[in-house]
């Protein structure tokens, strides 16, 4: 779901609450009141471009914060955005990001946020049971799930691992569905920390999930536990599903990474692919230049197989 079509949700959720009994008002004139509402909107929506002298709303500011071309121009949208929604999680998200002068003190911005955060949560109700597992279907927690995500990623990047595995399963407990790809990076994290009961509870719970992102770092979490038999069945899964493996094997031991990445587009990757495999290296660093043998000995396990 864009950002523009959040906005029309939101919009549309305030509607129903304030103009909406759900509960006593017949179908047939909710579907009515919808549909006027619905068209109204659309009839509505601005023609022109959204600049600062258009912007209107915290969301507006948000937007042009999120695409704006330095730090200093974000910080001004950011902050007009709290003016007009003290609440707003995006806008404090960006605040923090915009207005860090280095990664600690990025950390310690985005740690007061994110406590920020959960007082708006708990003041909405929404640290219930019916919302806990739902966050990314709830548009009000989509802002405090980017938040989160945002600040693990700092975490992970100053090594600070641990919090970030313990974020990130904070962050599949809200969402069951992780729409925002968490549970890959936890998967890695379970691996450098050689957990394997954990790492196994994971895969089952995405039901065996047949990617790249949970092979690899599978494979990796046995190599490192020497139990080579099921390190190489992960390994094989994985060359089964992508067919690149040995070439970015290779690639890996000759040092010959550049000549791929230098070919990537820069909005995105091909799954099953080459790229695939680059990205996941690049984004889990961490757990790969600890394991640099790792990949001799898979690439004469799969040629050994070939």
């Amino acid at each position: 779901m864009s950002r523009e079509t959040e906005k029309a949700m939101k919009a549309m959720h305030e509607f129903i609450s304030e103009n909406i009994d759900l509960e006593n008002m017949p179908e047939e004139e909710v579907n009515s009141r919808l549909d006027e509402y619905m068209q109204n909107y659309n009839n509505n929506l601005p023609i022109e471009e959204l600049t600062e002298k258009t912007a209107k709303t915290a969301d507006d500011f948000v937007e042009l914060a999120e695409y704006a071309e330095d730090d200093a121009a974000a910080l001004k949208y950011s902050r007009k955005a709290l003016k007009l929604d003290p609440d707003n999680l995006d806008a404090e998200r960006i605040v923090a990001m915009a207005g860090s002068r280095d990664p600690i003190d990025l950390i310690k911005k985005l740690e007061r946020a994110v406590a920020r955060g959960d007082q708006v949560m708990q003041k909405k109700g929404l640290f219930d049971e019916d919302s806990i597992g739902e966050f990314w279907g709830i548009l009000e927690t989509r802002p405090y799930m980017r938040l989160l995500h945002a600040y693990m990623e700092v975490l992970s990047e100053c090594g600070m691992v641990r919090k970030a595995e313990e974020l990130c399963e904070k962050m599949i407990h809200l969402s069951d569905n992780d729409n925002l790809g968490v549970r890959y990076r936890l998967m890695h994290l379970y691996a450098f920390f050689e957990e394997e009961e954990k790492a196994l509870e994971l895969y089952s719970r995405y039901e065996g999930d047949q990617e790249t992102q949970m092979l690899l770092p599978l494979s990796v979490l046995y190599f490192k536990k020497g139990d080579w038999s099921v390190a190489e069945k992960y390994l094989k899964l994985l060359s089964k599903l992508n067919k690149d493996t040995v070439r970015f094997i290779r690639a890996v031991l000759e040092d010959d990474l550049d000549r791929y990445t230098d070919e990537m587009s820069g909005i995105g990757y091909r799954p099953y692919s080459i790229e695939e495999l680059l990205v996941d290296l690049m984004e889990n660093r961490l757990l790969f230049e600890n394991t640099q043998h790792f990949f001799l000995w898979a690439y004469d396990s799969l040629k050994a197989k070939r």
